[in-house]
């Protein structure tokens, strides 16, 4: 009874297809999270933009009375990013404290976010009182409004409506005693425009303060 020799290379031929299968699956699967990965970061930085959701957020003013955004779903938000040695910052907030006078009754919510870190926190109280505010004025000393904002610096103001969807960014201070500045406010509030006298003019909107 002659002894049959089965030729090495019948069983290597699969073990071949096996390794460039392996292969090829590790290969796509890096692929997919490199992809993953540099969208994600891609992601991480993109601003925000008018048409998207504006993140909610909880935060306390001065008084330690929490505010919670979407709290104010129904009706049209000024939402402000400022600090205390934004010197834009305090050029833009007398026109804030009109247009809150003027439109609180129509509906609109204005809250005024100072970014001061908790070494300079001790400075809101009498900025507040020092240019008479009396819209919420909230404290984000722990930076919890930087991520999901991803502002340019500040002033940076947004304007959001009824649905907590964006429906302007203003990146810079602005006069929001002008008429032109309050073109999409008005609209979303459905009112007339009001004005209150002619104002010094501000810098200009690319004059930011980096946060």
């Amino acid at each position: 009874m002659t002894e049959q020799t089965i030729p090495s290379n019948v069983t290597s031929l699969p073990s071949r297809g096996r390794s460039r299968v392996l292969i090829l699956a590790v290969g796509t699967a890096i692929l997919i999270a490199v992809f993953t990965l540099v969208w994600l970061q891609s992601a991480k930085y993109e601003p925000l933009a008018v048409g998207k959701p504006a993140p909610d957020f909880s935060l306390t003013d001065l008084n330690d009375k929490q505010y919670r955004l979407s709290d104010f779903r129904g009706k049209v938000v000024f939402l402000n990013f400022w600090a205390t040695w934004c010197k834009p910052c305090r050029e833009e907030m007398p026109s804030m404290e009109i247009l809150n006078k003027n439109f609180e009754k129509d509906g609109l919510v204005m809250l005024a976010v100072s970014i001061d870190r908790v070494t300079t926190t001790k400075d809101i109280p009498p900025f507040v009182k020092g240019l008479n505010l009396t819209f919420p004025v909230l404290v984000d000393s722990w930076g919890r409004t930087d991520k999901p904002y991803k502002r340019m610096g500040v002033p940076e103001t947004f304007i959001i409506d009824q649905q907590g969807i964006i429906q302007e960014i203003v990146i810079g201070p602005r006069d929001w005693t002008r008429l032109d500045s309050l073109q999409i406010l008005t609209k979303l509030l459905n009112v007339t425009p009001k004005t209150a006298g002619t104002r010094a003019p501000l810098a200009e909107a690319s004059m930011v303060d980096q946060g």
